[in-house]
């Protein structure tokens, strides 16, 4: 019945349509920008992805200095152009882009100046000798090379779809306690003989279950979409060649496998807390409109006060914690050698919050 109150309202199934429309559009935005040029014909949309997934299957693997020289001979090198108007055009494929970019001398001065400064690579270095190398005498890895588009889109994408389902869960799940004041159910609830007791518990469930559901149906969509559309190859490779950042850092060197499974946990637990804290707010409230914003207010409040803190490292691992930012994966890059302590925190604040609003509910005293 609680489950049936909470999703047969019309918000919840129109919130439920408009975000997976949200993560669909995100999507199709991102596989219509792919781009690649193979034997100097340029390829688009769904046609690039499938042309890069092709041409890269000849070589999966380990990376080797005799891959990268038959790369080049196969494809070339890559290059850019900047229009009289400033604008960037690339030509370049999955393969002979990536030994541009780490294998190479090119540099970019200004992406933004009118012109662009951009310095095309003169000299392609052995593996050994590039950022790469440096990375694998760090790590004792070999670097894998295999057709990641699939992931780098997935963490495009996914905190868009996690926020939005997110402000789902806060219009769904804010109203469930206090709308039985509301609408003065309590009098009725209240005089059944296990009214107390089960009702506070079918509601926490539901909530829970409402909650864990939307987490999950955003997750599985985005991971078939990325599947079928990308393929879900890479996972041997390093976080900061998926994302696009890569460093010398630490947090850059975490493999992709590690690196998936860390933010699927985070957001689920950041999914969690969010629930339990919109629960207590609930049943703290004075009616629905008041419960939504002040579980809206508790939601964006990290966001807002980071605006006015200094970006100092230490504000930012403290601000991890908070459900907003927990399903963000970029917040690995701060939290990589903390995040077990995050979880701890987020399971520990998710059980406070639910004991707190479960003796609240059941104690509450009906005239």
């Amino acid at each position: 019945m609680e489950l049936y109150k909470i999703c047969n309202r019309k918000i919840f199934v129109m919130g439920a349509i408009l975000v997976i429309g949200i993560l669909l559009a995100d999507f199709c935005i991102q596989v219509v920008d792919e781009e690649t040029t193979v034997d100097g014909i340029t390829y688009t949309g769904y046609k690039a992805v499938q042309m890069d997934r092709r041409i890269t299957e000849e070589f999966k693997g380990v990376l080797t200095d005799e891959k990268v020289e038959k790369i080049i001979e196969k494809y070339g090198l890559a290059y850019y152009y900047v229009s009289d108007r400033g604008e960037w055009s690339f030509h370049e494929n999955f393969l002979n882009g990536l030994v541009n970019d780490y294998l190479s001398d090119k540099y970019v001065q200004n992406w933004y100046s009118d012109y662009g400064d951009y310095i095309a690579e003169k000299n392609i270095y052995p593996v050994a000798d590039s950022k790469l190398g440096t990375v694998r005498e760090i790590t004792g890895q070999e670097i894998i090379l295999e057709y990641y588009g699939g992931w780098h889109t997935f963490f495009e994408i996914i905190h868009t779809g996690m926020i939005s389902g997110s402000i789902l869960i806060l219009f769904s799940v804010s109203v469930i306690f206090v709308n039985e004041r509301q609408t003065n159910m309590l009098q009725l609830i209240f005089t059944t003989r296990e009214g107390r007791e089960k009702e506070v518990y079918a509601k926490i469930a539901a909530a829970m279950t409402v909650a864990v559901s939307v987490w999950a149906v955003i997750l599985i969509l985005n991971l078939l979409l990325c599947g079928i559309v990308y393929g879900l190859d890479g996972l041997g490779c390093y976080k900061g060649m998926v994302t696009g950042y890569f460093s010398m850092e630490y947090y850059s060197m975490i493999p992709l496998r590690s690196y998936v499974m860390k933010a699927i946990m985070l957001s689920f637990f950041g999914i969690v807390s969010l629930c339990a804290i919109t629960i207590c707010v609930s049943v703290n409230a004075r009616n629905n409109l008041n419960a939504f914003t002040v579980a809206l207010t508790c939601y964006v409040a990290p966001v807002v006060a980071s605006l006015f803190m200094d970006n100092e490292d230490g504000v930012i691992k403290i601000l991890c914690f908070t459900p907003i930012y927990m399903v963000v994966h970029s917040v690995i890059d701060y939290i990589y050698n903390i995040w077990i302590l995050l979880l701890v925190i987020s399971i520990l604040l998710s059980i406070s919050c639910t004991i707190r609003a479960y003796r609240k509910y059941s104690r509450q005293q009906v005239i």
